[in-house]
C-alpha cells in the first residue's frame, strides 16, 4: 500500500474550479522564470488563461527575457492574485506556438503543465486582487485582448 504523499505525487496537480474560472483572461499574475545564472526573474503578465484544471496558456513577448529563460529552463512559477484567491502554481513550460496571430506585437504561446498548485490564502484574511482597466482613449485594446484570449484558450474548460 502506498502512502498518502506518494499517491499525491502520482496525481497531476489541478487547479480548483474557482481558480480556473478566474483565469479565463485578463487576470494579473506574477510569472517567475529562471535566468542563465539560475537567478529568479519575475514578470507581471495579464495574458494568462486556464485551458483546463491542469494547463495554463501564457502569451509571452518574444523580445523579452522571460521567453529566453523558458527556452533555457522550462521551470516556471506563477502567483495568481484575485479577490479572495491567492495561489502559487509551478510547472513545466513548453512553447506551443511561436507567434500568436491576434497579438499586436510578437508573442509566443507558452503552455504550462502544472506540477503544483498551492493555496496561499489564509483563513480570516480578505484579499483583494489587482485589476487593470483601459483608459477611454485605449478602449480599442479590449477587443484586441479578447481576440488574444480566444486564440490562447483553445477548447473551453469544462468547469
Amino acid at each position: 500500500m502506498s502512502s498518502h504523499n506518494e499517491a499525491a505525487r502520482e496525481r497531476p496537480a489541478q487547479m480548483p474550479a474557482e481558480l480556473v474560472r478566474l483565469l479565463l483572461g485578463g487576470q494579473t499574475c506574477i510569472v517567475a522564470t529562471v535566468d542563465e545564472q539560475h537567478r529568479p526573474m519575475t514578470t507581471l503578465m495579464t495574458w494568462v488563461v486556464a485551458r483546463d484544471p491542469q494547463t495554463i496558456s501564457i502569451a509571452i513577448d518574444v523580445r523579452g527575457k522571460a521567453l529566453a529563460n523558458i527556452r533555457q529552463n522550462p521551470q516556471v512559477a506563477i502567483e495568481v492574485l484575485g479577490d479572495d484567491l491567492c495561489y502559487g502554481l509551478r510547472g513545466h513550460a513548453v512553447v506551443e506556438k511561436e507567434r500568436i496571430a491576434a497579438a499586436p506585437f510578437p508573442c509566443a504561446l507558452v503552455e504550462l503543465h502544472l506540477e503544483e498548485c498551492k493555496n496561499h490564502g489564509a483563513e480570516g484574511v480578505k484579499f483583494v486582487g489587482p485589476r487593470y482597466h483601459f483608459a477611454p482613449e485605449k478602449q480599442h485594446r479590449s477587443a484586441v485582448e479578447q481576440a488574444i484570449f480566444a486564440e490562447m484558450k483553445g477548447s473551453a474548460p469544462t468547469i
